[in-house]
């Protein structure tokens, strides 16, 4: 059974008369279309037809999403992953028999849906499964996955973010956009939809688009299978009333009610007598057909993508060797650093969980001393836990989950000729150690705001105190003021050491007074307060030292730290 008409997009043509249509079981009077010159937008005057439309929303209908979702690898994630060259390889099968769909859930006797060589074979969606197996005995039977279809279904709203801010989801098989900002972007509405078709296509889903200024309208013309763009408003009555109302998935006992009054089409509907109809049917029904006709407002719930990223792999046949295994997840990283990049933003964290058959699940938490976006750098932070760490069995999948995201920034680089590559430097070192020597034998270390210098900066994590999270100390300088900072040693004792000497202090030696003093009051709000005159002095021996004296009767002098 051939799913999809080949793709087609057809201009704007005058709308044609619609020969009326007059069911006897209604009364007059009846409700008519407006004619060419003009149309009524609810009760309001008559407004013309070529008014420009302020919203153009594209509708993308996935009529094979149950077979096209299973043909995915997504099976606990929100992504859509490498598709399959055939359907059977999901199953295990690679010959070249008919696949159907099944829904278990609901019994599992009652095809959902068939590939094209079971359609050959006279298989159609509504059959019983026994009658299809009776047509064709090889016929492989999968079960539909419901968390499979929304996965794919959310795949392909982010991909249509990439098209227009505004994607809404239409359950179980739609998305629509809002494009018509962005038409001047990719040079118009035709070359928009190919764009986006063939972005749909990598992903493994065929699709069929329509555009219309009205969003129902749009997903009513995509599930008939006609591909078209419609830009005026006052068109849409004409252009939809050769559509069938089976279109539209109204109730089935309300399609029959309407298929025993002889109105089978969308125009037909629209053809009978607005008060009548709303006594016999749903007022919801008319309030559709009002919002397919752009009379009424149809707002639409945004897609909001979620604040994190996470996709997952199976892998068929198992992987032993790490550089297998390394290799086969370079597409998780590519994907988890688009959806990154098209944000705007970066992580720093990670975390990776192997399954295996027989063993619990191994976890590796990526943890970089600043926030990254960059394949290279996970790439390569990645490679060094994966060769220490020992795996339990081979590895039949795999899933990565980002961290919280947080705003990328970016580094101008220089203009002629250095080096960009120095600023990412020490942070790649910092991640390299930890990966190798472990996260608890690398420490880093991070100024606080506080006077007295041995308070003054602050050991731990590495990564608590990345230059993403440390908070800088910030001085207000004045336009052509350069100032001038008290020099401070690169080691300080942990403790003061006091010195020899009353009025001349000693350290190996006479000391010599080269800079000084500068004064230091602080910590009396937390009963550690200190009062003293720092000094830098020199010994015999040519080292210099950083001294002071304490601010009290004793006068102490004390060794506080060293100048490389």
């Amino acid at each position: 059974m051939a799913r999809l008409l080949p793709p087609r997009v057809t201009p704007d043509v005058p709308a044609s008369p619609v020969p009326a249509v007059t069911p006897a079981t209604l009364d007059r009077p009846r409700f008519q279309l407006a004619s060419g010159g003009g149309r009524r937008r609810g009760d309001g005057d008559p407004v013309p037809a070529g008014l420009p439309a302020r919203e153009l929303w594209l509708a993308v209908y996935l009529p094979g999403f149950m077979l096209e979702s299973l043909r995915t690898g997504a099976v606990a994630s929100s992504r859509v992953a490498e598709p399959l060259k055939d359907v059977h390889a999901v199953s295990g099968h690679h010959d070249v028999a008919p696949v159907a769909v099944v829904d278990l859930a609901h019994g599992g006797k009652v095809v959902c849906d068939v590939d094209a060589r079971a359609a050959a074979a006279g298989i159609v969606p509504g059959m019983a499964l026994n009658s299809a197996l009776a047509l064709a005995p090889a016929l492989q039977v999968l079960s539909r996955d419901p968390r499979r279809e929304q996965a794919l279904l959310e795949a392909v709203a982010r991909a249509a973010g990439g098209f227009t801010p505004r994607v809404s989801l239409e359950p179980p098989d739609a998305v629509l956009l809002e494009v018509r900002g962005s038409l001047r972007l990719f040079g118009g509405a035709r070359r928009l939809c190919e764009h986006l078709r063939s972005q749909l296509r990598l992903h493994g889903v065929e699709p069929s688009l329509a555009l219309t200024p009205a969003p129902l309208a749009s997903l009513w013309f995509a599930r008939a299978g006609v591909e078209l763009v419609l830009r005026l408003p006052g068109s849409l009555p004409a252009r939809l009333a050769s559509l069938p109302l089976a279109c539209t998935r109204w109730p089935v006992r309300v399609l029959q009610l309407l298929a025993t009054m002889g109105v089978r089409t969308v125009g037909g509907c629209l053809r009978l007598p607005r008060d009548g109809f709303a006594r016999r049917f749903e007022p919801r029904l008319r309030l559709e057909l009002d919002r397919a006709t752009a009379r009424v407002p149809d707002p639409r719930m945004a897609f909001v993508t979620t604040g994190r990223h996470a996709a997952g792999l199976d892998f068929e046949p198992e992987i032993e060797d790490v550089e297998r295994l390394q290799r086969a997840l370079e597409p998780l990283i590519d994907e988890l650093c688009a959806f990154l990049q098209a944000r705007g933003a970066a992580t720093e964290s990670l975390e990776l969980r192997l399954r295996h058959r027989e063993s619990a699940a191994t976890r590796l938490c990526l943890r970089f001393a600043e926030p990254v976006s960059e394949a290279a750098r996970i790439t390569d932070l990645l490679r060094e836990r994966l060769a220490r760490t020992p795996l339990p069995g081979p590895v039949r999948g795999a899933r990565l989950r980002s961290g919280s995201l947080v705003e990328a920034s970016v580094a101008a680089g220089e203009l002629f000729g250095r080096d960009h590559r120095r600023a990412t430097a020490v942070p790649q070192l910092v991640e390299r150690l930890c990966a190798r020597l472990g996260v608890g034998a690398v420490h880093g270390l991070s100024l606080v705001p506080e006077h007295r210098p041995e308070a003054a900066q602050r050991n731990g994590d590495i990564h608590r105190f990345s230059t993403s999270t440390a908070e800088p100390l910030r001085r207000s300088v004045k336009d052509g003021e350069c100032p001038r900072f008290p020099v401070r040693p690169a080691w300080l004792l942990p403790e003061p050491q006091q010195l020899e000497g009353g009025e001349q202090p000693r350290y190996e030696g006479a000391l010599e007074i080269e800079e000084g003093p500068e004064r230091i009051e602080s910590g009396w709000w937390d009963g550690r307060d200190v009062r003293r005159d720092y000094y830098v002095a020199r010994n015999p021996g040519g080292v210099r030292l950083w001294i002071f004296r304490e601010r009290s009767a004793a006068g102490r002098w004390f060794l506080h730290g060293v100048f490389g």
